[in-house]
């Protein structure tokens, strides 16, 4: 079995400062063709401790891929570590030199010294072509293994790993034609976890001996995890569809998605089969939903806009909401939720929308309506409906557990053909 390790380097990454989202990226994209991605290790901008954090690494993996440490100033120290393990030097590359300069002609931006030196590369180095940023990839081969450093910023890094690294990985995979690793995710929605697995029942009946499941919970739903390590990419392939079929017998009407598709990308590819448009309405989730939808590219074909009507006197004066309804039943009602949803669709002329009241808290609870009380109105041409929860008591749960049941009630209306 093919194995990789991923080594993330900066101070910034180390103590929290930015998120580490390279390494699961990266982690996903190889697992999907088939790899074991034995570690992930993150370290500072220290040069002993990257040597041997890096040698320890290749000594027990195929792969080492680093990201970080590229750049062009004092603390980018990562071509420095390389240079001392591989005992090699900077020699000038006249195509990185070439595309830099186009690289800043074509923005208007000076080309300094600086950034000129990111031309220098290690002489024993393959390059990997960045067409989107200023810092090659570097490619090192060591007694039939590989060292990779990547550029830290996202964009650059997946550029480089899709044209360059995936392909060469997929590669060696089939030279050695060894074991692979393979998962695959179903997202489920609209069920607990314990329901779920009574409704599964025991895996150990239908996994294969080399086959897993595993239940990842969220506070938008429930990921289903498969797991298998098979001889070939073909054998794997088979046993995951075995146990995916299963699974689909068992808790189909639950399954909305896989793999990486979430709720408002499986909800926009339906609006955009059915031709129909959304609009939305927002109180204590403050844009979050509409935040949701508009990160799936493509949601301007479908998704007309929203309201955040976070105060009163937005939901009176520009959600056209009756003063009435919120002085009689309050802001957070079954009343106001309906008029927030019936108004917002008449608003933008969308063909569906949905509205969202609640309580997020920590404080603003009464005891009619404690913390984590939500009212969601769902309105098409025809019809409103409402629906009311209790989410608890944390904030921030309160507003993604909004957003996510919004979007699936949303999604089942529409997939089950039904009437609002």
């Amino acid at each position: 079995m093919l194995k990789v390790s991923l080594i993330t380097i900066g101070d910034e990454i180390r103590i929290g400062q930015i998120i580490n989202t390279n390494a699961a990226w990266l982690s996903n994209e190889l697992t999907r063709l088939g790899v074991f991605v034995s570690k992930h290790i993150t370290i500072g901008d220290d040069f002993e401790l990257m040597i041997e954090v890096i040698n320890e690494q290749i000594r027990h993996n195929d792969f080492v891929i680093t990201t970080g440490g590229l750049g062009p100033t004092h603390d980018d120290i990562t071509k420095p570590v390389l240079l001392k393990i591989f005992n090699d030097e900077l020699i000038e590359d006249k195509t990185t030199i070439n595309y830099l300069e186009e690289f800043f002609r074509t923005r208007n931006w000076a080309l300094t010294e600086r950034n000129r030196q990111q031309s220098l590369v290690p002489s024993k180095a393959k390059l990997l072509p960045n067409k989107i940023g200023t810092a090659p990839g570097l490619l090192f081969e060591k007694e039939g293994k590989y060292i990779i450093s990547l550029p830290g910023v996202p964009s650059e890094m997946k550029y480089i790993t899709t044209n360059s690294i995936l392909p060469l990985i997929k590669q060696k995979m089939e030279e050695k034609n060894e074991n692979v690793v393979l998962y695959k995710t179903l997202n489920v929605a609209g069920i607990f976890e314990s329901n779920l697995a009574d409704l599964i029942g025991n895996p150990n009946i239908f996994l294969g001996e080399k086959s897993s499941l595993a239940f990842l919970p969220s506070y938008q739903g429930i990921k289903l995890r498969i797991g298998t390590i098979q001889d070939n990419f073909e054998f794997a392939k088979k046993e995951i569809e075995r146990i995916r079929k299963i699974l689909y017998d068992k808790a189909g009407s639950y399954i909305w998605s896989e793999d990486k598709e979430n709720l408002a990308e499986v909800l926009g590819q339906l609006l955009l089969q059915e031709k129909k448009t959304l609009s939305v309405a927002e109180s204590c989730t403050g844009g979050w939903l509409g935040r949701e939808i508009t990160a799936v590219a493509g949601s301007s074909e479908y998704f007309l806009g929203g309201i955040i009507s976070y105060s009163n006197e937005v939901k009176i004066n520009q959600l056209k909401v009756s003063k009435e309804t919120i002085e009689r039943y309050g802001a957070v009602s079954q009343q106001t939720a309906f008029e927030m949803a019936k108004n917002v669709r008449e608003i933008f002329s969308s063909n569906y929308s949905i509205a969202i009241t609640g309580i997020a808290g920590p404080s603003g609870g009464t005891v009619d309506k404690p913390v984590g009380t939500v009212w969601i109105g769902l309105a098409t041409e025809d019809n409103v409906q409402t629906f009311n929860y209790n989410f608890g008591n944390e904030r921030s749960i309160n507003r993604e557990r909004a957003v996510g049941t919004s979007l699936l009630l949303l999604l089942q209306a529409i997939k089950n053909n039904k009437k609002l």
